[in-house]
């Protein structure tokens, strides 16, 4: 107890200095002042660059979880869960075995649950059990059965040709893999997007930011958030390539129906 009396003594008389000495008072005021234009800029700064992203904080998961994420996590990766838990991962994929070739052994893989979007998308989405707080709907992965890999690989490389302030990097068709830098339009950040075209139909997307990389020398590189930015990359690259895939499930429809006989 008696350790503590000085330091509260110390406490009130700071106190009483800013209260009754008109010049500390007017430091105090302006610090106060300071501090509350400071995070009134950086609040406004944070909601125009969401805006920018394509994001907002108001969507599922709910408002908690994405402010939580878009400040703390400079990463993003599709899934079939949608969790924004999955790490993104910026290695390049095997190539293809050539046919014929004995492929390893796996092991058995999890049956997942399979659902499919709302009617007038012939996209499919499979679902799986992941916390209800931690699905990000554009972190979903896309899936277009039926397209052959060499359509769906072009498609994306016409996808990404599309988008303002996207380059392709490397295109490799073997292993069906498209890298990308996206530099954003004013600031001129460049954040790293690896794209994967599975045998399967299932298409894949990875988005990390530049300040990420390991040769990254900025200081910006301590801020542990991307503002949305990743996740908005993922989000805008699918919502631009669906489209273009209903397109392509129409004329196989027209087709198919040309040649029944009428």
């Amino acid at each position: 107890m008696k350790q503590q009396m000085p330091a509260l003594v110390i406490g009130v008389i700071v106190i009483a200095a800013f209260i009754f000495v008109p010049f500390l008072r007017r430091i105090l005021g302006l610090l106060i002042r300071l501090a509350i234009f400071a995070v009134g800029v950086a609040i406004a700064v944070a909601g125009v660059s969401m805006i920018l992203n394509n994001e907002t904080i108001f969507e599922r998961p709910g408002f908690g979880q994405r402010v939580e994420r878009f400040v703390t996590v400079n990463s993003a990766a599709s899934s079939t869960t949608g969790s924004g838990s999955v790490t993104c991962d910026m290695s390049a994929p095997q190539a293809a075995p050539p046919p014929g070739a004995k492929e390893p052994h796996k092991p058995a893989a999890r049956k997942e649950e399979t659902s499919r979007q709302p009617k007038g998308s012939r996209n499919e989405i499979s679902g799986g059990p992941a916390p209800l707080e931690d699905i990000y709907p554009e972190l979903i992965v896309r899936s277009f059965p039926g397209i052959p890999r060499e359509t769906l690989f072009k498609l994306s490389q016409d996808t990404v040709n599309s988008l303002g302030g996207w380059k392709i990097v490397k295109s490799d068709p073997a292993t069906g893999t498209l890298d990308c830098i996206y530099t954003s339009r004013y600031l001129k950040f460049e954040d790293d997007v690896k794209i994967t075209v599975e045998p399967s139909g299932q298409i894949d997307v990875c988005s990390r930011s530049g300040m990420a990389r390991p040769d990254q020398t900025s200081m910006l590189r301590y801020f542990p958030g991307d503002l949305g930015a990743n996740v908005g990359h993922i989000k805008e690259f699918y919502e631009t390539l669906e489209p273009k895939m209903d397109e392509v499930y129409k004329e196989q429809q027209e087709k198919e129906n040309a040649k029944k006989p009428h």
